[in-house]
């Protein structure tokens, strides 16, 4: 296996993203052709992590290797099963694809901005180059990225917004926007989960 530094836009924050098999573009979490994404900040880990994955091992991705995505079972198991199934429509993608144990890794706004500044162009590639139809944004930081990115076109206040219609480049998904999964109860999980399954009952998308 050859290491090798895939992107380094954001080596003055001290953020690099290496891998043996995969560019950042690839870094998605589950089947390609997945309707449902849920975005997370960034991968846990130390700095510099190695990703050693290749592209077909992030495809057959089992989320019920960490407690962060078994919290989903909990929003809609309907989803989680189908998660879990052979014909999944479900994955996952971090805004930022460098992994640090926090972010940003030095608590500095002006890096934070830097950061996702540069790592947003995967993000725009991805959804440009696989269609996803609803995105879950799993945290108040990713909610207020993807708001800055895909603004709503709503009269309502953008703090009391829990979903939205969005689109770039003539694309049309849906943005999903939650607390992090993980501090929320388990009522307002499920509370969240019935909004999805309405959401995907009114795009078609069969779990």
């Amino acid at each position: 296996m050859t290491t090798s530094v895939k992107c380094d836009l954001c080596s003055s924050a001290g953020l690099h993203f290496q891998a043996t098999h995969i560019d950042p573009i690839d870094y998605i979490e589950g089947p390609l052709q997945a309707k449902i994404w849920i975005v997370g900040l960034n991968p846990k880990g130390e700095v510099g992590t190695l990703e050693t994955r290749t592209k077909q091992e992030l495809e057959a991705f089992n989320p019920d290797r960490s407690s962060y995505f078994r919290d989903f079972k909990k929003v809609s198991e309907r989803l989680y099963k189908n998660w879990l199934s052979e014909k999944s429509t479900v994955a996952h993608t971090d805004l930022v694809k460098c992994y640090s144990p926090t972010f940003p890794p030095n608590d500095d706004n002006k890096s934070k901005q830097l950061v996702i500044g540069n790592c947003k162009r995967y993000l725009f590639n991805q959804i440009l180059l696989h269609k996803p139809k609803v995105l879950i944004c799993n945290g108040t930081d990713v909610c207020n990225m993807m708001m800055s990115f895909f603004p709503p076109n709503s009269q309502e206040p953008h703090t009391l917004l829990t979903s939205y219609k969005a689109s770039f480049q003539n694309h049309a998904f849906t943005l999903v926007l939650s607390g992090f999964i993980g501090r929320i109860d388990d009522r307002n999980k499920r509370r969240l989960g019935k909004e999805i399954e309405a959401i995907l009952q009114e795009e078609n998308i069969q779990l």
